[in-house]
């Protein structure tokens, strides 16, 4: 009989053996996971991320239990596999939690076989909370080019339009491509269906890649016409079908899903049956162990190396609509306390009359500068979209109102520079523009609550 056909049967009683030696390894690579899964954790519950990630998780684990036969890891790429977990550990403190994020689950893709399916790994990707992320930092230019194409599209249908900002101007009506309209939520919402098929069909990584550029561009294509309609809609151009803007993105969501899927059956390949049997040696699992122990020494060096909380902006008085009071600090809630530990500025809260300014002042383009609105949404409150409003003395502000049970608040916002008193009223003009013009800096949000 051939030795060889021996060794490959995958008798049950064997793979049931295995399981001791595998506790360890689980183990090892658990304990060097928890600064990711406790940023993970976090991060789906400060109101920036809604947890659609959950979803693309749960059925990225559901495909990979299915192809489980199929989905052998080599002795390389366990080695490779652990290496990217000692670095995500190592990184604590130097590297993002994102990037670090993507190490980990590139780490444990390639330690179980994962990474042979790139529709697998697409939907591990898109499980991490990259939303708000892709939101803050390429939504702005994603709303100036939608805001542009729409200009185009428009004088194509004989509009006259024009754009000023992300703001369309068509016979002197102005319709904001606002944050919702960037299509980042969107390209989300098709990349993921573009992973699930392509794991479901088990698509080379090449097809996946090209599936993937097909959908960007289609979603793209889709959200210019969604603005389009909108833009059209609220100036009163478009006949009244009682379609509103969700459904608008619906409709055209599905215009490129149902042909994307068809291709994708087209091209769909059957899974390779593979009878490689690979124990993961000895270097691999030391370096998984030297991870594990390692981990807890990172936690505590980057929570030791945190920065002291900033002292308090110093002012003593604030105008807003040619009214201006005496400011009374109040002292930081245990959350405000947190968050400015780790704040790359000064900020401070303070009484103002009947409502409540906060002042944060940075020197530098950041994240942690984020609309008001996500720290409204994260303590429960719903928000309705921001306006561009004009005070009494021709000041821009951004304005909006948050509600929670019986209580409500008027929220005005902006960023102004030091230097020569420009100002924003959308964070994401402002990142984009102090990265352009650093010496524009340093810049106050000022945050007017009212009730």
């Amino acid at each position: 009989m051939n030795v060889s056909l021996i060794h490959n049967i995958d008798h049950p009683i064997t793979r049931h053996s295995n399981w001791p030696h595998r506790i360890p390894i689980v183990a090892a690579i658990t304990v060097a996971s928890i600064p990711v899964i406790s940023w993970y954790a976090r991060r789906l519950d400060d109101g920036s991320d809604e947890p659609l990630g959950l979803l693309a998780l749960a059925l990225a684990c559901a495909l990979a239990w299915r192809d489980r036969h199929t989905l052998q890891a080599t002795g390389k790429s366990r080695a490779a596999g652990a290496l990217l977990i000692l670095t995500s550990v190592v990184s604590i403190g130097m590297l993002p939690p994102m990037l670090r994020a993507v190490l980990v689950i590139s780490g444990i893709a390639a330690w179980f076989g994962i990474h042979r399916r790139a529709g697998l790994m697409g939907l591990a990707v898109l499980s991490l909370p990259v939303i708000a992320s892709l939101q803050f930092y390429t939504g702005y230019p994603m709303r100036l080019a939608t805001a542009e194409a729409s200009v185009r599209l428009l004088e194509l249908g004989g509009v006259v339009a024009s754009r000023e900002g992300v703001n369309l101007e068509i016979a002197g009506s102005s319709v904001s491509v606002d944050p919702a309209c960037s299509g980042i939520r969107m390209l989300w919402h098709g990349l993921a269906a573009a992973m699930a098929l392509a794991a479901f069909h088990r698509l080379s990584w090449r097809s996946t890649l090209v599936s993937a550029t097909i959908t960007g561009l289609l979603v793209l294509a889709a959200n210019i016409v969604r603005a389009t309609w909108l833009a059209l809609d609220e100036t009163g151009r478009f006949p009244n079908f009682e379609i509103n803007h969700n459904s608008v993105g619906l409709i055209c969501f599905a215009v490129f899903l149902i042909p994307l899927s068809f291709w994708m059956a087209a091209k769909a390949q059957a899974a390779a049956s593979s009878t490689i049997r690979s124990v993961a040696g000895i270097p691999e699992r030391l370096i998984l162990l030297t991870a594990a122990f390692l981990t807890p020494f990172f936690m505590h060096r980057s929570h030791a190396a945190a920065p002291p909380s900033p002292p308090p902006i110093p002012q003593e008085e604030f105008t807003f609509n040619n009214l201006t009071l005496q400011l009374s600090p109040l002292p930081p809630s245990p959350t405000e306390a947190a968050f400015a530990k780790s704040f790359p500025g000064s900020l401070a809260s303070y009484r103002w009359g009947k409502s409540q300014v906060i002042l944060r002042r940075v020197t530098h383009a950041t994240r942690r500068l984020h609309p008001s609105r996500d720290c409204l949404r994260a303590a429960g409150f719903e928000t309705t979209h921001a306006t561009t409003i004009r005070d009494s003395s021709g000041h821009a502000w951004s304005r909006f109102t948050a509600n929670r049970g019986n209580t409500r608040f008027i929220v005005h916002e902006r960023i102004t520079s030091e230097q020569d008193d420009s100002t924003w009223t959308d964070v994401h003009a402002w990142f984009w523009s102090a990265l352009r013009h650093p010496l524009n800096g340093p810049w106050q949000a000022e945050t007017i609550i009212s009730p």
